[in-house]
């Protein structure tokens, strides 16, 4: 076989690989409804047979280099999949190690919760005046779940209404007793039997790790606790994540996304109860961290559990569903083994190039540029009052900045393998993060 020959047929099988490749892309693009990412890389895919049937067809000086490139690119492709994820570019500060400063009174939903006119609200806004004005303009918009929300929808409205309803009742059940009689059980066998047990219920992820005094607030600010300190009582937390349905986040922030977040709420609060039943029964005692009752900060409890790294619009971003998650905590003394997370900076460094998040926030929440340091720790920090405001006008929790994010897409063979080479360059997150605008669009259409 000549040389000629040669470059002819490793043109022909790497283009046409690569065009099959496209193609397959094209169909998963398709199914996902995603028509412009389809077309687009239908197009590529043609162009690219017709360019790899010209180039092996005619001969030309130059050829056998092109071939030699074409392997190379191959070998490099090859490599990216197979070789250990990427290090630190530079300190990008996703370990978390804060102070214990938040007290849950300053955050928006329990200053939402003051009735003007009661002591309660007179003494807030005594020692803090700065958010009187901004939290009175919140109040007089039309509010989350509101009729006059620009969002409006009867149907989704009510059934999310009647979710957060449901998990208020189940707020009672945070109480149940320990039981007196102590079951021994070993914490390797406990903890293989809960995350099983989490897995089978449907959650998408779950991790063990030691309860740190930064996880909680100092003070509670919601309910019948409002004012009392929190104590750190226990020693371990369970956090674990439930995956929420693009199909209607994407339709952010139109009123499909606050059904589908009030549903997974409602589903993790129920995996959080029996998990906290469980070890009740067991003589143990422990406590469900619920939407509307924490005691904790459930990204960073997450975060240290090896579940993901907190990103630029604040909320966790799990590596293979990005932040389309809702998150519950069981914290508990009963034995256990925590995990050993290896934290994910190439999370972080995607979330530097892309901002697509602050591009396409109807607030203006979401910062730009670098992290800053709040808290004890270097983070990006979200304007959390522009952001609930936004919620007061449509009447929903938004999320268009999780539905636009290209780590949110569908967990499958083409969005998997963008990811596993995106961990393993640098390079390759920056070209990841250009592909992605042009496939889906810099600000893409809410469906």
């Amino acid at each position: 076989m000549t040389a000629a020959q040669l470059s002819t047929i490793i043109i022909a099988s790497v283009t046409g690989l690569y065009s099959l490749l496209l193609l397959g892309a094209s169909m998963i693009s398709l199914a996902e409804r995603q028509k412009r990412a389809a077309a687009i890389l239908l197009a590529i895919a043609l162009l690219m047979a017709l360019a790899g049937w010209a180039a092996a067809t005619f001969s030309y000086p130059g050829k056998n280099f092109l071939a030699l490139l074409l392997l190379a690119d191959i070998a490099l492709l090859l490599w990216l999949l197979l070789k250990p994820p990427a290090g630190e570019k530079r300190d990008s500060g996703y370990r978390f190690m804060p102070a214990r400063v938040v007290d849950e009174r300053d955050t928006i939903f329990a200053r939402m919760k003051l009735k003007p006119g009661t002591t309660e609200y007179n003494n807030y806004y005594t020692a803090r005046p700065e958010s009187r004005s901004p939290d009175d303009e919140a109040r007089s918009l039309p509010g989350l779940l509101s009729a006059g929300g620009t969002k409006y929808h009867p149907l989704n409205f009510a059934a999310a209404e009647a979710n957060f309803t449901l998990i208020e009742y189940m707020h009672k059940a945070i109480g149940q007793p320990v039981s007196a009689t102590k079951t021994e059980i070993a914490a390797p066998e406990l903890t293989r039997y809960i995350k099983k047990w989490l897995s089978t219920l449907g959650a998408h992820s779950s991790g063990i790790t030691e309860l740190k005094d930064y996880h909680l607030y100092t003070i509670r600010g919601r309910g019948s606790e409002r004012g009392r300190p929190v104590d750190k009582r226990h020693r371990y937390a369970i956090a674990f994540t439930v995956k929420m349905d693009m199909r209607n986040i994407a339709t952010a922030p139109a009123s499909p996304v606050i059904f589908e977040s009030s549903q997974r709420y409602l589903d993790s609060a129920n995996m959080a109860l029996q998990v906290a039943g469980l070890l009740k029964g067991l003589g143990y005692d422990a406590r469900a961290h619920i939407d509307g009752d924490y005691e904790l900060i459930c990204p960073l409890v997450a975060h240290d559990a090896g579940l993901g790294e907190i990103g630029r619009m604040g909320l966790l971003m799990t590596p293979d569903a990005g932040p389309a998650v809702r998150i519950a905590v069981v914290t508990t003394e009963a034995p256990l083994l925590p995990d050993m997370p290896k934290p994910d900076p190439t999370l972080i460094t995607f979330c530097r190039i892309c901002q697509k998040c602050a591009d396409c926030c109807p607030g203006r929440s979401i910062p730009y540029g670098e992290m800053e340091r709040a808290g004890g720790v270097l983070r990006w920090k979200i304007d959390s009052e522009s952001c609930y405001r936004y919620w007061c006008i449509t009447g929903t929790d938004c999320g268009r900045c999780i539905a636009v994010c290209p780590y949110s897409h569908p967990d499958n063979i083409m969005h998997r393998m963008v990811r596993r080479v995106i961990r393993r360059s640098h390079l390759a997150a920056e070209v990841a993060y250009m592909a992605d605008d042009i496939l889906y669009g810099r600000k893409p259409k809410a469906r």
